[in-house]
This record gives C-alpha cells, structure tokens and sequence, in this order.
C-alpha cells in the first residue's frame, strides 16, 4: 500500500491496563483504529501520567534507541494492536489514573485501568514502552 498515513487521534482509540509487578508498573496499551482508512501507528508512544489536577506529574517515557524494523505498524479499520509498558517508580503528586499517550500523529488522554502508580519509590521514576504489535 503505498505511502499510508501516520493515525490522527480521530481514528484511534487507546486502552492502557497497569498491574502491580513487585513494585514497579507493568502493562499493556492497546490501538484499535476506529477510522475508516488503513492508519500507521510510527516508533514507541510516549506516556506521560497525568495527576488528579489533570497535569502532568513529573514523570516521563524514557525513549530507547535500539533497532526495530520497520519501526511502525499499519492497521487496516478494526484491527488492534499493543505495545508492553513500564513504569519503574514514582514518589511524587499523585497520579489520577489518567496518562496521556503522544504519538507521531497526535495525542490522546485515557483512563488507565488499574493501579493509578506504581509503589516503588525513586530514583527510577521513567515510564518505558515499546513498538506497537499487531494483534491477529
């Protein structure tokens, strides 16, 4: 297909699920393309958890630079896909429960279901992701 365009944040909708994992966070964010056009969803989202204010709390997705090719997935209308994320600790404000999500496309806020924080504490306090997978 040639040349598909990167997902606005009108054709996507995002899931996050956290879990405690000894500590840290672990979880799962999940694109489903609600378009009505194949979309692509480029590198690693960045996450950026949100207080109860609705600001940000401080915390932020570290970006890695290892290799992935292609480095973006292409989803057709209805087709999902999911990337593995992290959050390592945190001992600031309080998280609300809700994370805003940057891609190159955009960005999107949801409601994380969950822990709202992971209850290790500092100094590693970066959220981690990786590239987008489809789902078949």
């Amino acid at each position: 297909m040639p040349d598909v365009p990167e997902a606005r944040p009108d054709e996507i909708a995002f899931s996050l699920a956290w879990w405690h994992a000894d500590g840290p966070l672990l979880g799962d964010l999940e694109a489903r393309n609600i378009g009505d056009r194949t979309v692509r969803l480029s590198g690693k989202p960045g996450l950026t958890p949100l207080g109860e204010d609705g600001q940000p709390v401080g915390a932020e997705t570290i970006v890695t630079l290892e290799f992935q090719e292609p480095g973006y997935v292409e989803l057709a209308p209805g087709q999902r896909a999911r990337t593995s994320v992290g959050w390592a600790g945190w001992n600031g404000k309080p998280a609300g429960g809700r994370v805003a999500i940057r891609w190159k496309g955009g960005q999107a806020v949801v409601t994380a279901a969950g822990p709202r924080q992971p209850v290790a504490r500092g100094p590693a306090t970066n959220l981690s992701t990786s590239w987008f997978a489809r789902i078949e």
